[in-house]
């Protein structure tokens, strides 16, 4: 991922070096964006598909990755060896798939993290550009493969 949130930003200076309470997520999720999110945004206003989309036959909805506490060491690879190289990176441990488009989705040029798998609501924790975007048309699928989705602090 390419930036972190100013919710994130600031949770963790804060964190870090004010000794305040930042509390992990409760879920994470993946959303997609017809624009880049800026730092900003929260999971209201970042540039996802209308909430009006979902549930009404576009097929599209955020995934839910689960309770980072329950499930993290089982959605994200970490290998030593990366981080011995200066890394500290974590990488998608499965598939990530998005529903097939049961209409067209228009251009699908962003991603986010959040930490809801409601659209709409939550906060932004990340964002970036993607490598490869392009328009999502009826029948479509977005997905990202074993190790495509890259996590770190750079």
């Amino acid at each position: 991922m390419a930036a972190l949130s100013d919710y994130l930003e600031s949770g963790l200076i804060h964190h870090v070096f004010r000794g305040q309470s930042f509390p992990k997520p409760s879920n994470i999720s993946v959303a997609l964006t017809s624009g880049i999110p800026l730092d900003g945004h929260d999971g209201g206003t970042i540039p996802e598909f209308s909430s009006s989309w979902s549930g009404s036959g576009t097929g599209y909805d955020r995934v839910d990755l689960g309770s980072p506490v329950e499930d993290g060491n089982t959605t994200w690879n970490f290998r030593p060896h990366e981080f011995d190289a200066g890394s500290g990176t974590v990488k998608n441990s499965g598939q990530i798939i998005f529903n097939p488009a049961l209409s067209d989705w228009g251009w699908v040029s962003g991603v986010a993290i959040v930490d809801s798998s409601t659209i709409g609501e939550g906060n932004l924790l990340m964002h970036a550009q993607l490598t490869n975007p392009r328009i999502i048309y009826t029948g479509d699928n977005v997905k990202f493969d074993v190790d495509t989705l890259e996590i770190s602090f750079k």
